[in-house]
């Protein structure tokens, strides 16, 4: 098993979200024939996140993400599934917001959304407002 620094393939730093609740589902024509995989969020930042799931995404995959959390409720956010590794029980996979990797892709309301998403997670953020 390969281990992998994280923090040095970041753009930002992750915040934990592990409250957050994500829904994947498949792009293109896969959306209709395959379910939508709940998972659960490790990390996040406005670029990226990290999820848990007990179905294994392909590397380079395009996905359709969903947001579900307190004061949270964010749907159709594409992305890049980057790594899936399997550890014990479950797949640690990695995703990259598309917009944050093609700037043909970017949409200010996507990323003032997910702004808002990383502002809540951002344990300086909530205690500098508290």
């Amino acid at each position: 098993m390969k281990v992998i620094d994280w923090a040095e393939r970041r753009i930002k730093r992750r915040h934990k979200a592990t409250d957050l609740k994500v829904t994947i589902h498949a792009m293109g024509i896969k959306r209709w024939f395959t379910p939508a995989i709940q998972a659960h969020c490790l990390d996040f930042n406005r670029y990226g996140m990290a999820i848990q799931t007990s179905k294994a995404l392909k590397s380079g995959e395009r996905v359709i993400i969903g947001f579900k959390g307190k004061y949270i409720s964010q749907s159709n956010v594409p992305g890049l599934v980057t790594e899936s590794i399997e550890l014990e029980d479950h797949f640690r996979t990695s995703i990259r917001f598309s917009y944050a990797i093609d700037s043909k892709q970017y949409c200010r309301k996507i990323d003032n959304a997910l702004s808002r998403i990383e502002s809540l997670y951002n344990p300086k953020q909530n205690r500098n407002s508290a």
